[in-house]
């Protein structure tokens, strides 16, 4: 039996990091997310895969725009075409703002008759393919709201919520695999945070009571043949003993330069049953994305400021890359380096941003103070510091609906 694992597509971001194609009139970067889709499923049709597991995170939000959303379907509608039972599962960004609902995928449950299963409840389905009978345990995105009442977390700090979240979870879990049927491939597909895993964005969730941490031994359950996992955006096997194998696939494409030195990809799986034992084996398949590169440089001791820049920069491979570029100058030499000098040395680049430090004339925005008589609340003060840094501009959002978790 042959399966592919991919996750966290969020198909309609990272348009800060585009520009109109003008043949199609839409953004550059929702052409590169279809086309990292659009290779997922090539492999999928090419290889004859038994099932698709896709680990949540379809969009940035639970509401895209329609042609957003018509992307994300054409793609998808090639496997219900080709007899591929495809699992959908509920990621945090597909919920609704109160974290109920998958309202970007709830529709696929009336497409394609049986070959869309949705993942919005912790379940577990039995699925027919042409290799036989699979079982696929979800486990949609979870947070207080999904499991507790308001009176069963009122006065409770929230590392006792997060305790009794677990204390809910574990029985749930142990009931799901009491189902299981050991003739059949069993998996389980999960949108979560575990606890051994490496972070980037995803660490603000990790900090509200709008997700909590699960520890990897909910997992390593040997009644299970692969663990897919979704959420974390980097690529990696957190049991490396593979028994079960717990995988994040990592996003399908760059959200922003968090991601820049990470691969992308998707997982293809094969799991044979032979003499009443089965065997798994899975691969890591790295996706052509586009590339980010950031390029620092310090030109404040420079005798040539603009060749030492030239330098910098050719050194690079910019050519339809997304590019950052911060170079530090003195203030004395900042006449030197105009916006159309910069141009034209970016001009290859697919985009390209410029942050120039001025080291002797440093720009600070000052934030209002928080004490007695303050006019500002601590939220609007975060974002007002949010807003002055560049490199928080792609997960601005995240941070900011953390924090009003922790506030409320």
């Amino acid at each position: 039996m042959k399966i592919l694992h991919l996750s966290d597509i969020h198909m309609g971001s990272g348009f800060s990091h585009g520009k109109i194609n003008p043949a199609t009139q839409r953004n550059t970067r929702l052409d590169d997310f279809v086309n990292a889709l659009s290779i997922c499923i090539d492999k999928a049709i090419a290889e004859s895969v038994d099932l698709v597991l896709f680990g949540g995170d379809a969009f940035p939000d639970s509401t895209p725009p329609p042609y957003v959303q018509e992307a994300f379907a054409n793609q998808f509608n090639r496997l219900a075409k080709e007899n591929i039972p495809t699992v959908l599962l509920i990621g945090n960004h597909d919920q609704h703002s109160h974290g109920q609902g998958g309202a970007s995928l709830s529709i696929y449950r009336t497409l394609a008759g049986d070959k869309f299963i949705v993942g919005d409840s912790l379940n577990t389905h039995s699925i027919t393919t042409k290799s036989g009978q699979v079982q696929v345990t979800t486990l949609p995105w979870l947070n207080r709201s999904n499991l507790l009442t308001r009176p069963q977390t009122e006065g409770l700090s929230l590392s006792e919520i997060n305790e009794l979240l677990l204390k809910t979870l574990k029985p749930a879990l142990e009931g799901e695999i009491r189902k299981l049927n050991p003739d059949n491939p069993c998996i389980f597909l999960a949108h979560a945070m575990v606890d051994r895993a490496v972070y980037g964005a995803e660490k603000f969730l990790a900090m509200t009571n709008r997700g909590f941490q699960i520890p990897l031994v909910f997992f390593t359950r040997p009644e299970y043949d692969y663990v897919a996992l979704g959420h974390v955006h980097c690529h990696q096997n957190l049991n490396p003993s593979n028994d079960p194998p717990v995988v994040y696939p990592g996003s399908i494409e760059r959200v922003d330069f968090s991601e820049e030195k990470e691969d992308k990809g998707y997982v293809i799986i094969d799991i044979e049953q032979k003499n009443g034992a089965r065997t798994v084996q899975w691969s890591f398949e790295v996706l052509p994305t586009r590339r980010f590169q950031t390029i620092k440089v310090d030109l404040t001791k420079s005798k040539d400021p603009l060749g030492d820049l030239v330098n910098a920069i050719k050194a690079h491979n910019i050519q339809d890359a997304i590019v950052r570029l911060i170079y530090e100058i003195r203030l004395e030499q900042s006449d030197q380096i105009t916006a159309k000098f910069l141009d034209n040395l970016l001009k290859e680049a697919h985009h390209y941003s410029i942050k120039p430090d001025l080291m002797n004339h440093k720009s600070i925005q000052r934030l209002p103070e928080l004490g007695v008589g303050s006019h500002i609340t601590p939220l609007d003060a975060l974002e007002k510091y949010i807003n002055s840094q560049e490199e928080y501009k792609d997960i601005a959002k995240d941070i900011l609906e953390a924090a009003q978790s922790l506030l409320s």
